[in-house]
């Protein structure tokens, strides 16, 4: 990717934009859920921009990429919640981290696969 002021900005509205729409998730279902909800679904959103090549450009990944979905996911919140669960639910926590990751792993790889398979079928 480029870096110029187009991108920075781009990236920077998009990260506003993602983080606003977590606090909205946030307010809606509680920590727990919030955190759970948008990792999914960010690694859904980038699988889904990764998968077509028709929008793998600067701007469109500055702004969906890098700050929408870097806005929107967070891997520090998901951290501390990890830590916090252990304390009271112990070995537990590891096993829902484990499922939690895969689902996101799987819900990149199958948002990829349909994006592919669109963008292939658009071309022929």
């Amino acid at each position: 990717m480029q870096i110029n002021s187009t991108t920075i900005r781009l990236t920077f509205l998009g990260g506003a934009l993602g983080t606003l729409a977590r606090f909205g998730f946030f307010v809606t279902f509680g920590d727990l859920p919030s955190v759970i909800f948008v990792n999914i679904i960010g690694s859904a959103l980038l699988g889904l921009f990764s998968g077509n090549k028709k929008y793998d450009t600067d701007t469109h990944n500055a702004f969906w990429k890098t700050g929408f979905a870097g806005g929107f996911t967070t891997m520090s919140g998901f951290a501390s919640l990890i830590v916090l669960y252990a304390q009271g639910i112990g070995p537990v926590t590891f096993a829902l981290t484990l499922v939690i990751t895969g689902v996101g792993l799987g819900a990149y790889w199958l948002a990829f696969v349909a994006s592919r398979a669109a963008s292939r079928k658009g071309d022929a």
